[in-house]
């Protein structure tokens, strides 16, 4: 009870010293609410490392370590954190990740890194591991086999960074997307010198149709899983399932035929069947391979796996499409270990990812100028510019993705990439050329570094009129992105191609896009998907491939940035409108349909469209205040008419927390008795 009266005590003072209080390392921006949340989640993490770190001496567990133990680790979904977006998890699983960020960083730099560290000595590695295995038991955050395999592939490079980093260790849980784990970091304020102005309005720009338009395809998040096993396990404690026998008097069903919704991944036969079927149904012009080809077994991968499953993909790609140019990016899934991208020539060779950037400039650079080898080579990115067609600029976004550890290292790295970003976009523009941008990860993404989002932002912002389509994959979502100034002029809209994977209950979908043949702007897209429930009950015979919508017929003809913002209007104003976007994102996936999608879930689905840098959302703001008015009004009228349904509450269910409703949540969580 000690620690309830003295957190208290400091709850009860900071209400009182909120509107002057500043506390140390934390960004004097945040609300009231977000600062004591912070100095909450700091207190509970600073107990849990004092109380860890008695037992690593003594070997003795006090009461509270257990304690502690036992109320952290009932507040989650500890799938949630492996399987879902930083930025999707819930208000309890964002707490949690943000003091267990911070209670596992303070461990390991005071018993590790520091020269008298409690386990700094000959046997470190197996003492890191008993730790960091001991930890996730306590806390009941993941199997051993899945810890262990994550500290088998990633502790040579913690290790480094951890050592070596020009970051103070707090500054690691400092870059999550969360406000109460925000603290002051002046290291990595970063900022690329752009030559230009940015748009002072919207971005109106449309090409006229035309007979010479072409058409293209988007496969992204392929995810493909050799190991997949029909009638195996669909449910299992890891992060992947459908690989192992389904245990005998099992209450579930086994995995289906041609995939299945639950966490699993794509079987060869049904990309053989996609890629089948789109070669004799379209007449494509090209290709964009937006990345992520490995499954999500990102425990136990192997370099010569991966590069196995990229050889052959690209084996299927070339036979189906043998005269079909195909530009591809790297996802987060292509590296050994996975997420864990560099181009830093100062760290150890065996660290690096060289092999994979050699492997793919083998199977890329048939489609590619010897030009693009320096590159490729050098971080996994490119430009080309075809015979027909836009300049084509490839990014590696690991660059920007929080869970690639070489950010904490210097996040001055990825200035590198960004800087020949705007050169490269700098000279199309002299040069009077279009260009499409090709990024795995969507740069509003909660996963995506805010600090990166920002710069990358600013450079499309400059180049917007050059910079006529930008296509991205990693959330296996059907959505888009509108890109906002400052100011809210929306100047580019990020296309996302959803997922073959079935990864999670979404069905298999690839996306072809109407191009201007004079711009190369997007004017129309169609989504083609497959019913895996129907497919399922029919394991004999081909899925069949339908024609979800095409965006031009369900939505708008207008498909320029200020045409899609004028939709979002129209969606926060009609609600919906807004559930029909929300069942195509989600693919019309059963399990999906059967949950549905409450009001809290509308407004999220708004404002994700509406966000390209997870830490700028005030569109997305402007938009959820019309859409919580359009809500209510549509609760009046319910109540006119004798309709006392609860729909899940109205779009402010989303927004800040009042002090009051924060204080009672985590107290209720019983994180600080």
């Amino acid at each position: 009870m000690k620690v309830f009266w003295n957190l208290t005590l400091v709850a009860a003072s900071f209400l009182v010293l909120s509107s002057a209080l500043i506390i140390p390392g934390i960004p004097t921006s945040l609300t009231t609410d977000e600062r004591l949340n912070a100095i909450i989640s700091a207190a509970v993490a600073e107990e849990i490392s004092h109380e860890y770190l008695k037992y690593l001496k003594t070997g003795v567990e006090t009461p509270r370590l257990r304690e502690l133990a036992d109320e952290l680790g009932s507040t989650k979904d500890r799938k949630d954190i492996f399987t879902e977006s930083l930025g999707d998890l819930s208000r309890a699983n964002q707490f949690l990740t943000c003091t267990m960020c911070r209670s596992v960083v303070n461990v390991i730099a005071r018993t590790f890194t520091s020269p008298d560290g409690e386990l700094n000595g000959p046997n470190r590695d197996e003492e890191a591991k008993n730790v960091i295995l001991s930890m996730a038991a306590y806390f009941n955050i993941m199997t051993d086999d899945v810890v262990g395999g994550l500290f088998d592939l990633n502790w040579p490079i913690w290790d480094y960074i951890l050592n070596e980093t020009i970051a103070e260790s707090r500054s690691f849980c400092g870059m999550l997307p969360y406000e109460i784990c925000q603290i002051e970091q002046g290291q990595y304020n970063l900022s690329v010198t752009i030559v230009g102005d940015t748009p002072a309005e919207s971005n109106t720009e449309l090409a006229e149709r035309s007979d010479n338009d072409v058409l293209i395809l988007q496969l992204t998040d392929i995810h493909y899983d050799p190991d997949y096993k029909v009638g195996g396990q669909a449910v299992c404690e890891e992060p992947m399932c459908c690989r192992n026998d389904l245990p005998a008097g099992a209450n579930t069903t086994g995995a289906g035929a041609w995939g299945d919704y639950r966490n699993c991944d794509t079987p060869s036969w049904l990309i053989r069947n996609a890629f089948g079927h789109i070669s004799r149904t379209h007449k494509l012009d090209w290709i964009y391979h937006t990345g992520d080809v490995p499954p999500h077994n990102i425990w136990s991968t192997t370099k010569q796996g991966n590069l196995d499953m990229l050889t052959e993909i690209d084996g299927l790609l070339t036979e189906n499409f043998p005269n079909i140019p195909v530009y591809s990016c790297l996802g987060n899934h292509e590296p050994h270990p996975t997420n864990v991208f560099v181009n830093e020539n100062d760290i150890p060779a065996e660290l690096n990812v060289d092999w994979l950037y050699s492997h793919v400039w083998s199977l890329w650079s048939k489609w590619l100028p010897a030009s693009a080898e320096e590159t490729v080579l050098r971080g996994g990115y490119y430009t080309v510019l075809p015979a027909t067609g836009p300049r084509i600029i490839a990014l590696n976004s690991m660059d920007c993705y929080l869970f690639n550890w070489w950010l904490y290292y210097n996040g001055s790295l990825v200035l590198e990439q960004l800087n020949w970003f705007h050169d490269t976009l700098l000279e199309a523009e002299r040069n009077g050329e279009k260009v499409h941008v090709l990024t795995h990860i969507p740069s509003g993404d909660g996963d995506c570094w805010k600090v990166w989002a920002r710069e990358y932002n600013r450079i499309v912002a400059r180049f917007c009129k050059t910079i006529t389509g930008i296509f991205n994959g990693h959330t296996h979502k059907d959505e888009m992105n509108v890109h906002y100034t400052s100011d809210n002029h929306a100047f580019a809209v990020s296309w996302n191609g959803g997922s073959l994977t079935t990864y999670s209950y979404m069905n298999p979908n690839y996306r072809l896009y109407e191009l201007s043949a004079q711009t190369w702007q997007v004017l129309d897209h169609h989504t083609y998907i497959v019913n895996l429930t129907e497919a399922n009950l029919n394991p004999d015979s081909d899925p069949e491939w339908l024609e979800e919508y095409s965006f031009t017929k369900e939505f708008t003809s207008d498909t320029s940035p200020a045409g899609i913002d004028k939709l979002l209007v129209e969606m926060a104003e009609k609600p919906s409108l807004l559930r029909t976007f929300w069942k195509l994102k989600v693919t019309s996936a059963d399990p999906k349909l059967e949950a549905g999608c409450d009001n809290a879930c509308l407004s999220t689905t708004l404002c994700r469209i509406a966000t390209t840098n997870y830490g700028e959302k005030t569109r997305c703001r402007e938009l959820q205040a019309i859409l919580e008015e359009s809500l209510a009004n549509e609760e009046d009228d319910d109540d006119d008419n004798g309709n006392d349904d609860d729909n899940g509450g109205g779009a402010s269910a989303i927004m800040a927390y009042s002090f009051t409703c924060l204080l009672t949540i985590w107290l209720s969580l019983s994180l600080l008795i």
